[in-house]
């Protein structure tokens, strides 16, 4: 159980609150810390981001603590802003997954896996409110507004974020305070355009309302009507909610600038069937990130809260079908008959393209039977691969050799090379150690050095350390520089081992003494 609580501060992120908790407690071990919170458990998911398992957190909150596990949820993640746009049963299941745990699958049960839009690899932070902070509270502390993907600005400064330097996207993350340490670094300049901006702070200010005030959820066909209605009203839809979807990529392009798209992870080529845009006013099942919800309301010239007052929408009007004179009926399906005749082995996309009037009318009129009688492609196009492997594997190959020459070089106690220590310098996702990354992978295996490998650097380390103090080096110093602790034999026997390999023929005999009295008197 946790011995106090720290203040919690305005849109301050849980991970934040328990960092703050270590620091003001002095601990150094991550162990101890669980210990604390977790009760003693291990493998917790201490995600920065979407922290699982919070009814365990708040039990172990001083029982003088009046803060509950949905006061948490709700203002201290970013559970408010995720959730927004799901219905109220999906949104449910992701509250209670961040309550009692629901395992490796939550990023899936939250649509982040397969989206487009990625979370940042790095927090966030403002370097004027780290600043007042300072002044004011004498710490300061993660935002969770600065985390929303494609927020570029702090809407209280208006300037530019930084990235800090811990990095959030590994899951054994340990907890860091927003301190001067890890939010370090140049200052940024303001370099995007007016336009960007602009657009970006009203971004953030309707994120901000996601964030802080609705907690209103509506069903997808409701969102997807609720924008028909709202196209139908700007002329880029018909009176019965036929989307015109060419002007509608026309008016999306002007508004936003390409540069701005590119930046919210949201470029778009107009002729690509598969643009998101496209995709995203279909009534179906699939996720959509906030962010792109946020970017289509802004667009529409809506406020947000618009969305989540709305009691009623109308979207897309059923056309009601004419009785087909029998005469007629057959008239159409022999000529659509005849048009199959005239061109085998076309597919359904091309006998459309070839007989386009026949085609709507005879698919409009009498779906069963075209069903029924049009043939469908039988082989699939082999689906394009969107990613050079090869090209990826290169980059990634000189990502790696560049990382292990910086952490052979790095200051202070030697950090072991192996391919997730590689990773965290670098600030990449488990993607880099993905089976089509052969060159990098053959890389990471050579060079991964073995616990053994990795002893004998640091106890080196150790003693080059020791000799710059001109004292006198024994075995239980080195123990203690290189971080073993005073009652492993096995670090003493390999120190002893690596203290003759290193001394010199000078130093030789003076060492191999003070080894013997080591052993003579324990």
């Amino acid at each position: 159980m946790m011995n106090f609580l720290p203040i919690i501060y305005d849109d301050e992120m849980l991970y934040s609150v328990i960092s703050r908790y270590k620091q003001m407690c002095g601990m150094v071990s991550k162990q101890a810390l669980e210990a604390d919170i977790f009760n003693h458990r291990r493998n917790m998911n201490t995600s920065v981001l979407f922290p699982q398992e919070i009814n365990m957190v708040v039990k172990n909150f001083p029982p003088n603590s009046q803060v509950t596990v949905r006061e948490v949820i709700i203002k201290q993640t970013l559970y408010p802003f995720y959730t927004a746009f799901l219905s109220e049963q999906r949104s449910d299941e992701i509250y209670r997954g961040m309550a009692e745990g629901y395992g490796k699958g939550f990023a899936n049960l939250l649509g982040i896996a397969g989206s487009k839009i990625k979370t940042n690899d790095y927090l966030k932070f403002c370097p004027q409110c780290l600043r007042d902070d300072m002044e004011i509270l004498g710490e300061s502390y993660w935002r969770r507004l600065h985390q929303i993907p494609g927020a570029l600005y702090c809407i209280k400064h208006q300037i530019p974020l930084r990235n800090s330097k811990i990095v959030i996207t590994d899951s054994r993350v340990d907890f860091h305070c927003a301190d001067e340490e890890v939010c370090s670094g140049e200052e940024v300049k303001d370099w995007y355009s007016p336009k960007t901006k602009d657009l970006n702070l009203t971004y953030i200010q309707n994120a901000s309302f996601l964030l802080n005030e609705n907690q209103k959820r509506k069903d997808l066909s409701f969102i997807i009507n609720f924008y028909i209605d709202q196209l139908r009203d700007k002329g880029l839809a018909s009176k019965r909610g036929s989307v015109c979807i060419k002007e509608l990529l026309e008016a999306f392009v002007e508004f936003y600038p390409s540069e701005y798209l590119d930046l919210m992870q949201s470029s778009i080529d107009v002729d690509k069937e598969t643009n998101w845009v496209r995709l995203f006013i279909r009534n179906n099942n699939k996720n959509r990130s906030p962010l792109r919800h946020l970017l289509f309301m802004q667009f529409l010239g809506i406020d947000v809260k618009e969305l989540f007052e709305a009691e009623t929408v109308t979207g897309k009007q059923t056309i009601q079908k004419k009785r087909t004179p029998r005469l007629e009926l057959n008239k159409k399906r022999n000529e659509w008959l005849r048009l199959i005749e005239n061109n085998p082995g076309a597919s359904r996309s091309e006998l459309k393209n070839i007989g386009k009037g026949i085609h709507t009318w005879i698919y409009v009129n009498d779906r069963d039977w075209y069903d029924k009688v049009t043939p469908r492609a039988k082989t699939r196009k082999k689906r394009e691969e969107t990613i050079d492997w090869d090209k990826r594997d290169n980059e990634c190959l000189l990502l790696a050799k560049k990382a292990v020459e910086t952490l052979l070089k790095t200051e202070g106690k030697p950090i072991r090379i192996m391919p997730s220590n590689i990773r965290r310098e670098i600030g990449v996702k488990r993607w880099f150690l993905h089976k089509k990354l052969v060159k990098t992978r053959t890389f990471l295996k050579e060079v991964t050095e073995d616990l053994e490998s990795y002893r004998i650097r640091k106890i080196r380390w150790a003693i080059d350390e020791l000799k710059k103090q001109e004292g006198s080096i024994t075995t239980y110093k080195v123990q203690l520089k290189a971080g073993f602790g005073g009652s492993n034999k096995e670090s003493k026997q390999l120190i002893r081992k690596v203290l003759k390999m290193v001394a010199s023929v000078k130093e030789k005999s003076t060492i191999e003494t003070r080894l013997e009295s080591e052993d003579e008197y324990g």
